[in-house]
């Protein structure tokens, strides 16, 4: 409780520094009409403030949108969840290649968007699609406060902010001419020479970039470190509330690791296969196919089935222990004339998305390992 307040301490702080440094190097460089030497402490106070003003989310351009009119089965089932699980609505829906189902803010109103993953959504069966928007809905609810307007955008800022005053490498001359070439000697003076100066500028943007790179740095792992405890908590909450909204089954089944592991090496084999047959996807229905071909592979694997593909048996790590208590019944359920009404709905954008995948391959995540 103490850490999460001392977080939101630290947070403003880092908006009021940030707008200290947009206000005193405005003001110093509005008021260098009388002195021009102002304007290089203004740039040196704008140029971090700027760098640290918190940006508003953006959406994906490269993921079809999908708006309420467009689907209205699938926003009824995302707003029964929403309101299952106690958060607020969200706006719009895109769908993504990634095996998640998040929630991203955008816009300056900070408006919910859902990112909704497709490897997940055709590997899982009605129930544990409805768990997997149950967690992905609950990092709404406030007691997510990396996820907040004010500790999200704080962590924003310093992210860019760090990254802005990275260091850029300086160029190199690798020239390696030989001996016998003309004017060679010249050519490598001037090549020492050049290195020399990129030295130099490396040294100087060092010592000027160090400082502030070093206190971006040193913020945001002390608001990761203070607000570690109560993410840790609303996580915990998260999946209770997947359980409570779907069922401790569905819940369970869909947190497991092993599955998302085993979706996404199955659905890099079917792109290599496309790559490596062209034109067999080529057609509408044959992209389609491959979100149908993952639905299948996923229920050959899933516990309790034979298959010809071993994974690892399930083992949910993330699960807790209130997740294997006796569970209350369902409060949302999908059944299956509104799971074909979705389908319907969703054929035009999954169709989007594959193509996409076929072209570009799939996204691994930092933690996934082949």
């Amino acid at each position: 409780m103490y850490s999460t307040e001392a977080a939101r301490v630290v947070a403003v702080v880092v908006h009021l520094v940030t707008a200290a440094l947009l206000i005193g190097g405005l003001t110093l460089i509005l008021g260098a009409r009388q002195r021009g030497i102002l304007v290089v402490p203004g740039l040196v106070l704008l140029v971090p403030g700027l760098a640290l003003f918190p940006r508003p989310g953006r959406l994906r351009p490269e993921l079809p949108v999908v708006r309420e009119p467009d689907a209205p089965e699938l926003f009824r089932l995302v707003h029964d969840v929403a309101d299952a699980v106690g958060v607020r609505r969200v706006d719009l829906v895109q769908l993504a290649p990634e095996f998640s189902v998040t929630v991203v803010p955008y816009g300056l109103l900070r408006r919910p968007c859902l990112l909704l993953g497709l490897p997940l959504w055709a590997a899982c069966p009605p129930q544990q699609r409805v768990a997997a928007l149950a967690h992905g809905l609950a990092h709404l609810s406030p007691r997510h406060v990396r996820h907040g307007a004010l500790i999200g955008t704080a962590l924003g800022s310093l992210a860019v902010g760090s990254g802005s005053v990275r260091i850029s490498p300086q160029a190199r001359l690798p020239w390696n001419s030989p001996a016998q070439a003309w004017q060679a000697h010249h050519l490598t003076d001037a090549e020492r020479r050049f290195n020399a100066r990129g030295r130099h500028s490396d040294l100087a943007s060092w010592a000027l970039l160090w400082i502030p790179r070093a206190v971006a740095c040193t913020t945001t792992r002390l608001l990761l470190r203070l607000t570690r405890s109560a993410t840790q908590r609303a996580e915990a909450e998260a999946e209770l509330a997947a359980a409570r909204t779907a069922s401790p089954d569905a819940a369970v089944a869909v947190l497991d690791p092993h599955l998302a592991r085993a979706t996404l090496l199955e659905l890099h084999r079917l792109v290599v296969e496309a790559r490596t047959f062209a034109g067999r996807r080529a057609t509408p229905a044959g992209q389609e196919d491959l979100w149908a071909e993952l639905a299948r592979y996923a229920t050959r694997v899933r516990p309790g089935q034979d298959t010809s593909r071993p994974v690892a048996p399930v083992a949910p790590e993330r699960a807790t222990s209130s997740l294997l208590a006796p569970g209350h019944a369902a409060a949302v359920t999908l059944d299956a004339p509104r799971r074909l009404r979705i389908e319907a709905e969703l054929r035009d954008p999954q169709r989007e998305v594959a193509l996409m995948v076929l072209r570009d391959g799939i996204p691994v995540p930092a933690s996934f390992e082949a």
